[in-house]
């Protein structure tokens, strides 16, 4: 039989009882509200095919005026189904008929609902039929069901959860609590005692036995740790007089204490760490008042703080911030060891001072740390940005490519499509750029370039970005520019990425059928403009908006399946603030969020900005070929060079994919030009241009660095190794070309190319 009065196996009865009651009602309760359901939408559907029929005719007898038919009709309605009360009532709202089934009580019956009558001879409606419903019927039903079916339903439920507990008992509680029992039956003071294990004939058994197997291998460990211990206490106590010498000279405080924890035993060490004399500890005795030591609760004494350890009677180690009486406040480490067999010592503190060495080694932890954080954040900024920007090379490069071919450029479809890929590759690799930026936020080396900006283009770049992810998540969006709201003070790189983020994030987290808008409209203020993005989403808690700018942060919706790193709206936000402007959001669960950007306004420019330049910006140099040699691993990114110089006819391209190839290729025929990866099989492209340094016939070629980091500190190693200018990938064609010839023109630069 189960043991009721056994805690563990009450708990399972209670926990399976209450678990079989819960999932009784749950499911009990979901089927009754599904017939329910079911039978209020018939009834519904009885009630309104009644109405159809009924209404032409009742509003013909309220034309010709014959109540009497009227008042039949009406009967007719309230007879049976959901209609319990009927009014016709004139035009003038006076009740001409009002007939309701016996037994009709007012109180269930929900809110009436008017229908017109109307005749073919009028325009306008002749009176009204005022319709009440009830579904007590039904109530009453689904009662009288559920007292029929659930107490069959609750006796299943319980007789296998029944089942299964029995089950469980047999399985394991029962031998839980033979073992629970044997292990009360173990006396503590016999070295040789064990349980009793039931393996099978190979020595095996399942996880009951395993515990008792460990449990007898504790006790051996147990036993063998007592015997050292025993032996070490006893030789203690025979050297302990003969050491008093030794002990005296150590700079570790020690204490030797009786049963009533009275000093029997004090070295100079513990009496100059205390703040006594050595000759007052020997007449103090007791430990009370000699010190205090500092807890989470406040100070208590020393002698209160040791006597709950001293009574385990066991050895221990903990560290702790003594207050003595008559001298500093110290970091101390307490080494309690209890002494058997002697008659006056029981037991021996040795009180360390490590306030130096925890001082000494909190700096050094902090150091380290600070300097680990950094290393690791760098090389994983590092790595990510090159790993990202590499395909990234590939997809901008080849339709730049694209756009530039006679059939692209005379298909209207085809070039807005390869001219969509660009954008969304520069715009990707701004979003890898987030992170950078999230950096360079943090350390205060971000730069803008503020001026006018225009609203107009940027915003429907914006949503052409979003385009397709608002199409496949069947949201709509709707762009709204005023006139008097198109220009502001703002860097529109940054002002695009904030677009871009609030959009990606109002199509991401809305739902099917929902909407997004972009509107921008006067500010609050005269000088101001604000850019509203509304959605109807999924809305934020007070909660989620506390939390909405940590970073990495993604408010509880890592499960969602939508993709993000929690950073664009930290990003966002701090781009807004460094554009002279600022930011806020108002938001419901399940109605939606609004954010405001609000930016300083600005006067449309005089004249147009210029677009960037195309390929034919960059004119071939005059005079002889110029002959360039890349060094690059990537065999993608080596096309995507060659598309690249292909539009200059007065340049040629030679590629080596490791830098011994490359540095036989220079050695062997200097070019005009070298384009280095930093990043190759053998090595790095810094170690090519120290290599270069050091040759005199390699020294002056110019070099143009070519890589996937984008980081500043590579961007400045590479610089200072030599490298007269460095771009980033993915390559800009027009910006690469202008790199490359004003290097061959003698001109330097350190600035980053690429996006």
């Amino acid at each position: 039989m189960l043991r009721i009065n056994s805690s563990l196996v009450t708990r399972m009865l209670v926990s399976v009882a209450a678990f079989a009651v819960l999932v009784f009602l749950l499911a009990g309760g979901i089927e009754l509200w599904r017939e329910r359901g079911e039978l209020t939408r018939s009834a519904h559907v009885r009630a309104d095919a009644a109405l159809g029929l009924s209404s032409p005719p009742i509003a013909l007898a309220l034309w010709n005026y014959d109540l009497a038919t009227l008042d039949l009709l009406a009967r007719n309605l309230v007879r049976d189904g959901a209609i319990v009360r009927v009014q016709v009532l004139a035009d003038d709202g006076k009740a001409l008929v009002d007939v309701s089934r016996p037994g009709f009580l007012p109180s269930k019956a929900g809110a009436p609902h008017d229908m017109p009558l109307k005749v073919a001879a009028r325009a306008v409606p002749i009176g009204t039929l005022r319709i009440s419903e009830s579904f007590a019927e039904i109530d009453a039903q689904i009662e009288h069901r559920a007292m029929q079916r659930l107490p069959w339903e609750l006796l299943k439920v319980v007789a296998i959860a029944l089942g299964l507990l029995w089950v469980m008992h047999r399985l394991v509680t029962k031998r839980l609590l033979a073992l629970v029992h044997d292990l009360r039956d173990l006396k503590s003071d016999d070295p040789k005692a064990r349980l009793p294990v039931q393996a099978g004939a190979d020595g095996s058994g399942d996880e009951i036995v395993v515990l008792s197997q460990a449990l007898n291998r504790f006790l051996d460990a147990r036993a063998s740790e007592t015997s050292l211990r025993e032996a070490a206490e006893q030789q203690l106590r025979e050297g302990l007089h003969e050491r008093s010498a030794i002990l005296g000279s150590l700079r570790d405080g020690l204490l030797a204490l009786d049963g009533a924890m009275s000093v029997r035993y004090a070295n100079e060490a513990a009496a100059r760490l205390l703040g006594q004399p050595l000759d007052a500890m020997a007449r103090r005795g007791s430990l009370a008042g000699l010190a205090a030591v500092e807890t989470a609760n406040g100070e208590i004494d020393l002698a209160e703080w040791l006597t709950p350890r001293l009574r385990r009677r066991e050895s221990r180690t903990d560290r702790l911030t003594i207050q003595p009486a008559g001298a500093p406040a110290f970091e101390a480490q307490a080494q309690i060891t209890p002494v058997s067999g002697a008659r006056e010592v029981v037991w021996i503190v040795v009180v360390s001072d490590i306030s130096d060495t925890m001082r000494t080694r909190a700096a050094e932890q902090a150091r380290a740390a600070a300097e680990a954080a950094s290393l690791a954040k760098t090389e994983f900024l590092s790595r990510m940005s090159h790993e990202l920007r590499t395909p990234l090379n590939a997809i901008v490069g080849f339709a730049q490519s694209l756009a530039q071919d006679p059939e692209v450029q005379n298909d209207p479809n085809r070039r807005e499509g390869v001219a969509l890929i660009e954008r969304a590759g520069w715009h990707l690799t701004g979003m890898i750029s987030d992170v950078l930026d999230l950096s360079r936020i943090e350390s205060g080396r971000l730069r803008l370039s503020l001026g006018p900006v225009d609203l107009g283009p940027l915003a429907r770049d914006a949503m052409a970005f979003v385009a397709a992810d608002a199409e496949r998540e069947q949201v709509r969006c709707t762009l709204d520019i005023a006139d008097n709201a198109r220009w502001v003070h703002a860097d529109p790189v940054r002002v695009e990425q904030v677009l871009v983020n609030l959009l990606s994030n109002a199509v991401k987290y809305n739902r099917p059928g929902g909407k997004v808008s972009l509107r921008a409209q006067p500010g609050t203020t005269p000088d101001t403009v604000q850019i509203v993005v509304r959605d109807t989403g999924l809305g934020m808690t007070s909660t989620q908006l506390d939390g909405l700018y940590q970073s990495f942060n993604r408010l509880g919706r890592e499960s969602s399946g939508k993709p993000g790193a929690g950073i664009g709206l930290v990003v966002t936000r701090t781009l807004v603030s460094l554009m002279q402007g600022h930011m806020s959001v108002r938001s419901r669960p399940g109605v939606g969020s609004e954010f405001t950007v609000t930016l300083p306004v600005s006067q449309a420019p005089t004249e147009a900005v210029p677009h960037t330049a195309d390929f034919s910006d960059s004119q071939p140099a005059e005079g002889r070929q110029r002959r360039l040699l890349y060094v690059e691993d990537d065999a993608v990114n080596a096309l995507v060079m060659a598309a690249l110089v292909g539009r200059r006819p007065d340049l040629t391209l030679e590629v080596c994919s490791t830098l011994a190839e490359g540095l036989a290729a220079l050695r062997a025929r200097p070019p005009d030009l070298l384009l280095l990866d930093m990043q190759l099989p053998d090595g790095r492209g810094l170690d090519l241009l120290n290599t270069m340094a050091a040759d005199p016939k390699l020294r002056r070629l110019p070099v143009v660095m070519v890589s996937a980091d984008a980081m500043d500190e590579t961007v400045n190693a590479a610089i200072a190794a030599g490298a007269r200018a460095y771009v980033t990938k993915p390559l800009a064609f027009d910006e690469v070309l202008r790199q490359i010839d004003a290097v061959m023109a003698g001109g330097a630069t350190t600035l980053a190319g690429g996006l």
